[in-house]
Protein backbone atom coordinates (compact mmCIF):
# COMPACT_ATOMS: atom_id res chain seq x y z
CA UNK A 1 0.00 0.00 0.00
CA UNK A 2 1.04 3.43 -0.65
CA UNK A 3 -0.10 7.13 0.62
CA UNK A 4 -0.35 10.12 -1.02
CA UNK A 5 -0.74 13.18 1.02
CA UNK A 6 -2.22 16.42 0.06
CA UNK A 7 -1.67 19.47 2.49
CA UNK A 8 -2.23 23.37 1.78
CA UNK A 9 0.96 25.19 1.52
CA UNK A 10 0.31 29.09 1.26
CA UNK A 11 3.54 30.93 2.34
CA UNK A 12 4.20 27.88 4.57
CA UNK A 13 8.15 27.78 5.87
CA UNK A 14 8.36 24.20 6.24
CA UNK A 15 7.65 23.57 1.95
CA UNK A 16 10.24 21.36 0.98
CA UNK A 17 12.72 21.83 -2.14
CA UNK A 18 11.01 18.18 -3.79
CA UNK A 19 7.11 19.24 -3.36
CA UNK A 20 4.77 20.28 -5.97
CA UNK A 21 2.29 22.82 -6.27
CA UNK A 22 -1.06 22.25 -7.64
CA UNK A 23 -3.33 24.92 -9.14
CA UNK A 24 -6.56 24.26 -10.11
CA UNK A 25 -6.17 25.86 -13.62
CA UNK A 26 -5.48 23.61 -17.00
CA UNK A 27 -2.77 24.18 -18.87
CA UNK A 28 -1.01 26.87 -16.69
CA UNK A 29 1.80 28.39 -18.06
CA UNK A 30 5.39 25.98 -16.90
CA UNK A 31 2.89 22.96 -15.55
CA UNK A 32 4.67 20.21 -15.31
CA UNK A 33 1.32 17.99 -15.88
CA UNK A 34 -2.04 19.28 -16.16
CA UNK A 35 -5.02 17.41 -16.29
CA UNK A 36 -8.80 18.79 -17.63
CA UNK A 37 -9.07 20.41 -13.49
CA UNK A 38 -5.89 21.21 -12.77
CA UNK A 39 -2.00 21.68 -13.18
CA UNK A 40 1.07 20.53 -11.18
CA UNK A 41 4.33 23.10 -10.97
CA UNK A 42 7.59 22.94 -9.64
CA UNK A 43 7.39 26.20 -7.99
CA UNK A 44 4.59 27.88 -6.46
CA UNK A 45 3.14 30.39 -8.71
CA UNK A 46 4.03 33.93 -8.85
CA UNK A 47 0.39 35.39 -8.96
CA UNK A 48 -2.39 35.44 -6.15
CA UNK A 49 -3.17 32.21 -7.79
CA UNK A 50 -4.60 29.40 -5.42
CA UNK A 51 -2.44 26.62 -4.63
CA UNK A 52 -1.62 23.71 -3.06
CA UNK A 53 1.20 20.77 -2.01
CA UNK A 54 0.68 17.79 -4.16
CA UNK A 55 3.58 15.46 -2.14
CA UNK A 56 5.15 12.57 -3.51
CA UNK A 57 3.54 9.56 -2.58
CA UNK A 58 5.70 7.39 -0.49
CA UNK A 59 5.97 3.41 0.24
CA UNK A 60 4.34 1.86 3.64
CA UNK A 61 6.93 -0.32 4.16
CA UNK A 62 6.17 -3.24 4.53
CA UNK A 63 5.55 -15.80 -7.84
CA UNK A 64 1.95 -15.17 -6.11
CA UNK A 65 1.37 -19.33 -5.41
CA UNK A 66 -0.24 -18.33 -1.62
CA UNK A 67 -2.96 -16.05 -3.31
CA UNK A 68 -3.51 -18.93 -5.73
CA UNK A 69 -4.09 -21.51 -3.46
CA UNK A 70 -5.91 -19.12 -0.56
CA UNK A 71 -8.44 -18.11 -2.96
CA UNK A 72 -8.55 -21.67 -4.65
CA UNK A 73 -7.53 -20.60 -8.30
CA UNK A 74 -5.94 -23.81 -9.36
CA UNK A 75 -9.50 -25.75 -10.34
CA UNK A 76 -10.38 -22.09 -12.36
CA UNK A 77 -6.95 -22.87 -14.27
CA UNK A 78 -8.11 -26.38 -14.65
CA UNK A 79 -10.66 -25.27 -16.41
CA UNK A 80 -9.07 -23.27 -18.77
CA UNK A 81 -9.85 -19.69 -17.29
CA UNK A 82 -6.97 -17.41 -17.48
CA UNK A 83 -8.80 -13.82 -17.47
CA UNK A 84 -8.94 -13.57 -21.49
CA UNK A 85 -10.57 -10.73 -22.41
CA UNK A 86 -10.69 -8.77 -19.95
CA UNK A 87 -9.10 -5.05 -19.46
CA UNK A 88 -7.08 -4.39 -16.61
CA UNK A 89 -4.89 -1.50 -15.67
CA UNK A 90 -3.33 -0.93 -12.44
CA UNK A 91 -2.43 2.45 -11.32
CA UNK A 92 0.92 3.07 -9.31
CA UNK A 93 3.58 5.60 -8.45
CA UNK A 94 6.51 3.30 -8.39
CA UNK A 95 7.86 1.80 -11.77
CA UNK A 96 11.67 2.74 -11.98
CA UNK A 97 12.88 0.31 -9.91
CA UNK A 98 13.05 -2.36 -11.69
CA UNK A 99 13.33 -3.24 -15.03
CA UNK A 100 10.32 -4.94 -17.00
CA UNK A 101 11.20 -7.82 -17.85
CA UNK A 102 9.25 -9.42 -20.59
CA UNK A 103 9.70 -12.81 -19.25
CA UNK A 104 8.23 -11.99 -16.07
CA UNK A 105 5.24 -9.84 -16.90
CA UNK A 106 5.00 -11.13 -20.96
CA UNK A 107 3.18 -8.41 -23.07
CA UNK A 108 1.85 -5.08 -20.98
CA UNK A 109 0.96 -1.61 -22.27
CA UNK A 110 2.54 1.20 -20.67
CA UNK A 111 0.50 4.56 -19.90
CA UNK A 112 2.28 7.82 -18.62
CA UNK A 113 -0.32 10.50 -16.98
CA UNK A 114 2.68 12.52 -16.26
CA UNK A 115 3.76 13.09 -19.39
CA UNK A 116 0.22 13.77 -21.20
CA UNK A 117 -3.09 14.42 -19.99
CA UNK A 118 -4.29 11.39 -22.64
CA UNK A 119 -1.67 8.81 -20.86
CA UNK A 120 -1.26 7.89 -24.46
CA UNK A 121 2.84 8.37 -24.55
CA UNK A 122 4.49 4.87 -23.00
CA UNK A 123 6.41 5.04 -19.69
CA UNK A 124 10.24 5.50 -19.88
CA UNK A 125 11.01 3.40 -16.97
CA UNK A 126 14.46 4.20 -17.16
CA UNK A 127 14.14 7.80 -16.65
CA UNK A 128 12.17 8.27 -13.30
CA UNK A 129 11.43 12.41 -13.34
CA UNK A 130 11.27 11.96 -9.76
CA UNK A 131 13.56 10.38 -7.07
CA UNK A 132 10.16 9.14 -4.77
CA UNK A 133 9.12 7.00 -8.07
CA UNK A 134 12.32 4.88 -7.94
CA UNK A 135 10.58 2.05 -6.37
CA UNK A 136 9.07 -1.71 -7.84
CA UNK A 137 5.97 -1.68 -6.09
CA UNK A 138 4.03 -1.21 -8.98
CA UNK A 139 5.65 -3.92 -10.60
CA UNK A 140 4.55 -6.73 -7.75
CA UNK A 141 1.49 -5.53 -7.95
CA UNK A 142 1.82 -6.72 -11.94
CA UNK A 143 3.27 -9.77 -11.12
CA UNK A 144 0.71 -10.88 -8.51
CA UNK A 145 -2.01 -10.19 -10.95
CA UNK A 146 0.12 -12.20 -14.44
CA UNK A 147 0.20 -15.03 -11.97
CA UNK A 148 -3.91 -15.48 -10.97
CA UNK A 149 -5.00 -13.91 -14.57
CA UNK A 150 -2.24 -14.78 -16.73
CA UNK A 151 -4.57 -13.96 -19.78
CA UNK A 152 -5.88 -10.75 -18.75
CA UNK A 153 -5.12 -7.60 -20.97
CA UNK A 154 -2.66 -5.73 -18.71
CA UNK A 155 -1.94 -1.80 -18.45
CA UNK A 156 0.58 -0.38 -16.41
CA UNK A 157 -0.65 3.43 -15.29
CA UNK A 158 1.89 5.67 -14.37
CA UNK A 159 -0.13 7.67 -11.46
CA UNK A 160 1.46 9.79 -8.71
CA UNK A 161 -0.65 12.47 -7.42
CA UNK A 162 -4.12 13.84 -7.97
CA UNK A 163 -3.69 15.26 -11.16
CA UNK A 164 -2.19 12.30 -12.52
CA UNK A 165 -5.55 10.41 -11.16
CA UNK A 166 -7.38 12.85 -12.87
CA UNK A 167 -6.02 12.13 -15.98
CA UNK A 168 -6.00 8.83 -15.37
CA UNK A 169 -9.58 8.43 -14.66
CA UNK A 170 -10.55 9.99 -17.33
CA UNK A 171 -8.12 7.52 -19.56
CA UNK A 172 -9.77 4.17 -17.97
CA UNK A 173 -13.24 5.39 -18.65
CA UNK A 174 -12.07 6.67 -22.29
CA UNK A 175 -10.70 3.64 -23.18
CA UNK A 176 -12.93 1.01 -22.10
CA UNK A 177 -10.18 -0.77 -19.20
CA UNK A 178 -12.50 -3.10 -16.81
CA UNK A 179 -11.41 -3.12 -13.89
CA UNK A 180 -7.81 -0.64 -11.89
CA UNK A 181 -6.24 -2.39 -9.50
CA UNK A 182 -4.83 0.41 -7.28
CA UNK A 183 -2.93 -0.16 -4.07
CA UNK A 184 -2.24 3.73 -2.96
CA UNK A 185 -4.03 6.43 -0.38
CA UNK A 186 -4.51 10.21 -0.21
CA UNK A 187 -4.54 12.13 2.98
CA UNK A 188 -5.79 15.43 3.90
CA UNK A 189 -7.74 15.99 0.67
CA UNK A 190 -11.36 15.33 2.72
CA UNK A 191 -12.04 13.79 6.22
CA UNK A 192 -12.23 10.39 4.61
CA UNK A 193 -15.65 10.87 4.13
CA UNK A 194 -16.30 9.99 0.42
CA UNK A 195 -16.00 13.99 -0.54
CA UNK A 196 -13.04 15.84 -1.97
CA UNK A 197 -11.36 15.51 -5.36
CA UNK A 198 -9.96 12.20 -4.87
CA UNK A 199 -13.27 11.03 -4.52
CA UNK A 200 -14.63 12.65 -7.63
CA UNK A 201 -11.94 11.15 -9.74
CA UNK A 202 -13.27 7.56 -8.74
CA UNK A 203 -16.77 8.44 -9.04
CA UNK A 204 -16.13 9.68 -12.83
CA UNK A 205 -14.64 6.37 -13.48
CA UNK A 206 -17.29 4.45 -11.97
CA UNK A 207 -19.88 6.17 -14.37
CA UNK A 208 -18.02 5.08 -17.14
CA UNK A 209 -18.12 1.74 -16.36
CA UNK A 210 -14.68 0.88 -14.70
CA UNK A 211 -14.28 -0.85 -11.33
CA UNK A 212 -11.46 0.82 -8.97
CA UNK A 213 -10.63 -2.13 -6.73
CA UNK A 214 -8.57 -0.52 -4.20
CA UNK A 215 -6.48 -0.96 -0.66
CA UNK A 216 -8.03 -0.10 2.14
CA UNK A 217 -4.84 0.75 3.76
CA UNK A 218 -2.07 -0.72 6.64
CA UNK A 219 -3.23 2.53 8.70
CA UNK A 220 -5.40 0.35 11.87
CA UNK A 221 -2.93 0.88 14.17
CA UNK A 222 -2.34 5.06 13.15
CA UNK A 223 -5.29 6.44 13.56
CA UNK A 224 -7.40 7.95 15.92
CA UNK A 225 -10.45 10.35 15.70
CA UNK A 226 -12.93 12.56 18.18
CA UNK A 227 -14.85 15.18 18.80
CA UNK A 228 -13.40 18.24 20.05
CA UNK A 229 -13.48 18.33 23.90
CA UNK A 230 -12.09 21.07 26.14
CA UNK A 231 -13.61 20.83 29.06
CA UNK A 232 -11.49 22.96 31.08
CA UNK A 233 -10.84 25.69 28.45
CA UNK A 234 -7.32 26.03 28.06
CA UNK A 235 -7.06 25.38 24.07
CA UNK A 236 -5.81 21.62 24.71
CA UNK A 237 -8.34 18.78 23.40
CA UNK A 238 -8.71 16.14 26.02
CA UNK A 239 -8.56 13.00 25.90
CA UNK A 240 -10.54 10.13 27.68
CA UNK A 241 -7.59 8.68 29.09
CA UNK A 242 -6.87 12.45 31.56
CA UNK A 243 -4.47 14.45 29.79
CA UNK A 244 -4.22 16.65 26.74
CA UNK A 245 -1.81 14.52 24.61
CA UNK A 246 -2.37 11.30 22.60
CA UNK A 247 0.72 8.78 23.17
CA UNK A 248 2.13 7.97 19.58
CA UNK A 249 5.12 4.89 19.32
CA UNK A 250 7.88 5.65 16.65
CA UNK A 251 10.63 3.62 15.40
CA UNK A 252 13.63 6.35 14.66
CA UNK A 253 13.52 7.70 11.55
CA UNK A 254 11.05 10.29 9.54
CA UNK A 255 7.73 10.34 10.66
CA UNK A 256 4.77 12.19 8.71
CA UNK A 257 1.16 12.97 10.66
CA UNK A 258 -1.61 13.86 9.39
CA UNK A 259 -4.43 16.72 11.15
CA UNK A 260 -7.45 17.29 9.94
CA UNK A 261 -11.07 18.07 10.79
CA UNK A 262 -14.69 18.34 9.44
CA UNK A 263 -15.35 21.59 7.50
CA UNK A 264 -13.95 20.58 4.15
CA UNK A 265 -17.12 22.53 3.06
CA UNK A 266 -16.71 25.29 5.86
CA UNK A 267 -12.77 26.04 5.86
CA UNK A 268 -11.91 28.89 8.30
CA UNK A 269 -14.38 28.37 10.66
CA UNK A 270 -12.34 26.43 12.86
CA UNK A 271 -8.50 26.48 13.08
CA UNK A 272 -6.34 23.67 14.56
CA UNK A 273 -3.18 23.05 15.39
CA UNK A 274 -1.06 19.88 16.10
CA UNK A 275 2.18 19.60 18.16
CA UNK A 276 4.50 16.27 18.41
CA UNK A 277 6.76 16.25 21.71
CA UNK A 278 8.58 13.96 23.65
CA UNK A 279 8.90 13.00 26.71
CA UNK A 280 10.85 15.88 28.36
CA UNK A 281 8.60 18.29 26.80
CA UNK A 282 10.67 18.87 23.36
CA UNK A 283 8.92 19.87 20.34
CA UNK A 284 10.14 17.88 17.28
CA UNK A 285 7.60 19.53 14.76
CA UNK A 286 4.19 21.27 14.84
CA UNK A 287 1.25 21.93 12.30
CA UNK A 288 0.51 25.37 12.47
CA UNK A 289 -1.01 26.45 9.55
CA UNK A 290 -3.50 29.65 9.62
CA UNK A 291 -7.02 28.53 8.72
CA UNK A 292 -7.88 31.98 6.25
CA UNK A 293 -10.30 31.86 4.21
CA UNK A 294 -10.03 34.84 2.43
CA UNK A 295 -6.40 33.82 1.53
CA UNK A 296 -4.73 32.04 -1.12
CA UNK A 297 -5.35 28.94 -0.01
CA UNK A 298 -7.58 27.25 3.31
CA UNK A 299 -7.96 23.94 4.27
CA UNK A 300 -8.94 22.19 7.20
CA UNK A 301 -5.54 20.16 8.03
CA UNK A 302 -2.37 19.68 9.40
CA UNK A 303 0.80 17.85 8.45
CA UNK A 304 3.59 17.31 10.49
CA UNK A 305 6.78 16.44 9.59
CA UNK A 306 9.74 15.12 12.54
CA UNK A 307 12.65 13.44 12.91
CA UNK A 308 12.25 11.14 15.30
CA UNK A 309 15.34 10.25 17.43
CA UNK A 310 15.22 6.83 18.78
CA UNK A 311 11.97 4.59 19.51
CA UNK A 312 9.79 5.10 22.34
CA UNK A 313 6.57 6.82 23.16
CA UNK A 314 5.96 10.61 21.76
CA UNK A 315 2.91 12.86 22.38
CA UNK A 316 0.40 15.14 20.20
CA UNK A 317 -1.25 17.58 21.21
CA UNK A 318 -3.88 19.48 19.51
CA UNK A 319 -5.03 22.85 20.21
CA UNK A 320 -7.65 25.14 19.16
CA UNK A 321 -6.13 28.37 18.04
CA UNK A 322 -9.39 30.09 16.88
CA UNK A 323 -13.20 29.58 16.03
CA UNK A 324 -15.67 26.97 16.94
CA UNK A 325 -15.08 24.38 19.36
CA UNK A 326 -17.92 22.02 17.88
CA UNK A 327 -15.69 20.71 15.31
CA UNK A 328 -14.64 16.49 14.78
CA UNK A 329 -10.87 15.50 13.89
CA UNK A 330 -9.03 12.78 12.86
CA UNK A 331 -5.26 11.77 12.91
CA UNK A 332 -3.33 9.64 11.08
CA UNK A 333 0.73 8.98 12.10
CA UNK A 334 2.18 7.46 9.65
CA UNK A 335 5.29 5.22 10.52
CA UNK A 336 3.93 4.94 13.91
CA UNK A 337 1.11 3.76 15.93
CA UNK A 338 -1.07 5.27 18.38
CA UNK A 339 -2.46 4.27 21.84
CA UNK A 340 -5.54 2.73 21.49
CA UNK A 341 -6.71 3.20 17.93
CA UNK A 342 -10.50 3.84 16.98
CA UNK A 343 -12.30 2.41 13.72
CA UNK A 344 -12.41 4.82 10.77
CA UNK A 345 -8.54 4.18 9.60
CA UNK A 346 -9.72 4.16 5.79
CA UNK A 347 -8.27 6.83 3.58
CA UNK A 348 -9.48 8.08 0.33
CA UNK A 349 -9.93 6.63 -2.27
CA UNK A 350 -10.56 3.68 -0.07
CA UNK A 351 -13.48 5.54 1.71
CA UNK A 352 -15.20 6.39 -1.33
CA UNK A 353 -18.56 4.34 -2.46
CA UNK A 354 -17.25 4.11 -5.92
CA UNK A 355 -14.71 1.99 -4.43
CA UNK A 356 -13.63 -1.69 -4.41
CA UNK A 357 -12.07 -1.87 -0.90
CA UNK A 358 -10.03 -4.76 0.00
CA UNK A 359 -9.09 -5.55 3.20
CA UNK A 360 -5.52 -8.20 4.20
CA UNK A 361 -5.26 -11.27 5.38
CA UNK A 362 -2.38 -13.62 5.52
CA UNK A 363 -1.83 -16.46 3.34
CA UNK A 364 -0.32 -18.78 5.25
CA UNK A 365 -3.54 -19.80 7.51
CA UNK A 366 -6.10 -17.97 5.51
CA UNK A 367 -8.98 -20.16 5.78
CA UNK A 368 -8.93 -19.59 9.69
CA UNK A 369 -7.19 -16.20 10.19
CA UNK A 370 -8.77 -12.92 10.75
CA UNK A 371 -7.52 -9.76 9.55
CA UNK A 372 -3.93 -8.50 9.56
CA UNK A 373 -3.91 -6.37 12.53
CA UNK A 374 -2.51 -3.24 10.61
CA UNK A 375 -5.41 -3.67 7.62
CA UNK A 376 -7.74 -0.18 7.56
CA UNK A 377 -11.33 -0.65 8.19
CA UNK A 378 -14.29 1.86 8.95
CA UNK A 379 -16.99 2.68 9.15
CA UNK A 380 -15.55 5.51 7.43
CA UNK A 381 -16.06 8.94 8.66
CA UNK A 382 -19.16 9.14 6.10
CA UNK A 383 -20.52 6.22 7.84
CA UNK A 384 -19.55 3.30 5.47
CA UNK A 385 -18.59 -0.01 5.87
CA UNK A 386 -15.33 -0.68 4.83
CA UNK A 387 -13.72 -2.78 3.00
CA UNK A 388 -16.04 -4.48 0.88
CA UNK A 389 -13.95 -7.97 0.76
CA UNK A 390 -10.11 -9.30 2.28
CA UNK A 391 -7.90 -10.87 0.07
CA UNK A 392 -4.48 -12.80 1.00
CA UNK A 393 -1.25 -10.95 1.53
CA UNK A 394 2.14 -12.26 2.60
CA UNK A 395 2.53 -13.26 -1.01
CA UNK A 396 5.57 -14.50 -3.26
CA UNK A 397 6.63 -12.38 -6.37
CA UNK A 398 9.71 -11.95 -8.70
CA UNK A 399 10.32 -8.29 -7.20
CA UNK A 400 10.03 -8.99 -2.97
CA UNK A 401 11.01 -12.72 -3.18
CA UNK A 402 9.53 -15.47 -1.37
CA UNK A 403 6.50 -14.38 0.71
CA UNK A 404 7.57 -10.70 1.04
CA UNK A 405 4.88 -9.13 -0.05
CA UNK A 406 2.27 -7.60 2.68
CA UNK A 407 -0.16 -5.17 3.37
CA UNK A 408 -3.28 -4.26 1.24
CA UNK A 409 -0.97 -3.68 -1.32
CA UNK A 410 0.00 -7.42 -1.68
CA UNK A 411 -4.20 -8.64 -1.15
CA UNK A 412 -5.26 -6.12 -3.74
CA UNK A 413 -4.28 -6.92 -7.09
CA UNK A 414 -5.22 -10.69 -5.93
CA UNK A 415 -8.84 -9.75 -5.67
CA UNK A 416 -8.75 -7.31 -8.56
CA UNK A 417 -7.20 -10.40 -11.11
CA UNK A 418 -9.92 -12.61 -9.90
CA UNK A 419 -12.77 -10.43 -10.85
CA UNK A 420 -11.36 -10.87 -14.19
CA UNK A 421 -11.54 -15.12 -13.99
CA UNK A 422 -15.09 -14.41 -13.03
CA UNK A 423 -16.00 -12.14 -15.63
CA UNK A 424 -14.67 -14.51 -18.07
CA UNK A 425 -16.26 -17.66 -16.72
CA UNK A 426 -19.37 -15.56 -16.92
CA UNK A 427 -19.55 -13.84 -20.53
CA UNK A 428 -21.93 -10.31 -20.58
CA UNK A 429 -21.00 -9.67 -16.80
CA UNK A 430 -19.33 -6.69 -16.26
CA UNK A 431 -16.84 -6.08 -13.19
CA UNK A 432 -19.31 -4.52 -10.97
CA UNK A 433 -21.29 -8.15 -11.63
CA UNK A 434 -18.05 -9.89 -10.89
CA UNK A 435 -17.72 -8.34 -7.55
CA UNK A 436 -20.96 -8.63 -6.32
CA UNK A 437 -20.66 -12.40 -6.90
CA UNK A 438 -17.32 -12.16 -4.94
CA UNK A 439 -19.53 -11.29 -2.17
CA UNK A 440 -22.07 -13.21 -2.16
CA UNK A 441 -19.51 -16.29 -2.14
CA UNK A 442 -16.96 -14.55 0.41
CA UNK A 443 -15.73 -17.31 3.17
CA UNK A 444 -17.32 -15.77 6.26
CA UNK A 445 -18.90 -17.32 9.77
CA UNK A 446 -21.93 -14.51 9.23
CA UNK A 447 -25.01 -15.94 9.06
CA UNK A 448 -26.81 -13.85 5.53
CA UNK A 449 -28.79 -11.39 7.74
CA UNK A 450 -25.88 -10.25 9.62
CA UNK A 451 -24.22 -7.33 8.75
CA UNK A 452 -21.16 -7.09 7.10
CA UNK A 453 -17.57 -7.75 9.63
CA UNK A 454 -16.13 -4.75 10.30
CA UNK A 455 -12.80 -5.43 9.57
CA UNK A 456 -13.33 -8.44 6.72
CA UNK A 457 -16.21 -6.62 5.02
CA UNK A 458 -17.91 -9.51 3.34
CA UNK A 459 -15.51 -12.09 3.96
CA UNK A 460 -12.55 -13.45 2.63
CA UNK A 461 -12.45 -14.16 -0.86
CA UNK A 462 -12.78 -17.82 -1.87
CA UNK A 463 -14.12 -19.17 -5.08
CA UNK A 464 -16.15 -21.86 -5.39
CA UNK A 465 -15.20 -25.01 -7.10
CA UNK A 466 -15.98 -24.63 -10.91
CA UNK A 467 -18.98 -26.89 -11.32
CA UNK A 468 -20.19 -27.39 -15.32
CA UNK A 469 -23.69 -29.00 -13.64
CA UNK A 470 -23.92 -26.25 -10.90
CA UNK A 471 -24.23 -28.94 -8.30
CA UNK A 472 -21.75 -27.09 -6.14
CA UNK A 473 -22.45 -24.88 -2.98
CA UNK A 474 -20.18 -22.26 -1.36
CA UNK A 475 -20.03 -21.59 2.14
CA UNK A 476 -20.41 -17.93 1.74
CA UNK A 477 -24.05 -18.42 0.67
CA UNK A 478 -23.66 -17.70 -2.80
CA UNK A 479 -24.16 -19.84 -6.22
CA UNK A 480 -21.84 -21.77 -7.63
CA UNK A 481 -20.25 -20.97 -10.86
CA UNK A 482 -21.79 -22.30 -13.49
CA UNK A 483 -19.67 -22.69 -16.89
CA UNK A 484 -22.10 -23.01 -19.76
CA UNK A 485 -21.18 -23.83 -22.77
CA UNK A 486 -17.76 -23.69 -22.47
CA UNK A 487 -15.37 -26.61 -23.75
CA UNK A 488 -12.76 -25.69 -21.93
CA UNK A 489 -9.10 -27.41 -21.24
CA UNK A 490 -8.18 -28.71 -18.38
CA UNK A 491 -5.10 -27.51 -17.83
CA UNK A 492 -2.90 -24.49 -15.73
CA UNK A 493 -1.25 -22.42 -18.03
CA UNK A 494 1.88 -21.99 -18.92
CA UNK A 495 3.82 -20.48 -15.49
CA UNK A 496 5.37 -16.55 -16.19
CA UNK A 497 8.05 -16.90 -13.77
Amino acid sequence: MFWISLTFAADRPDVGPFDRFRVDIPNYPGAEASSELGSVLLAPPDDDVPFFVEEAPVPDGFVAEEAIEAIRIQPWFDAGVTGKGVRLAIFDVQWFGAMLVDEELGEVNTWDCQAHRSCAIPMDTLRPRYTFEEGSHGVACAEVVRDIAPGVELNLVRVNGQTTLENAAQWAADEGIDVVSMSMSFFNNSYYDGGGAINAAIDRMRRGGVLLVNSAGNYAEEHWDADFWDPDADGDHNFPWGTSSLPVYYGAGDATLYLSWDQFHSCGDTDLDAILYDSDGHILGRGDDVQDPEGKSCTPAERISATIPEKGWYYLKVLRKSGDPHVRFAVFAREGAVWKPTPGSVADPASSVSAWTVGAVRADGYLNNTAESFSSHGPTHGGVDKPNISGPDGLTSYTYGTVGFYGTSASTPAVAATVALVMEAHPGWTAFDAADWMEANALTDRSVWEPPDGELGAGKLRLPLPDAEGGGCQRGGGAALLLLGLVLPRRRPTALH
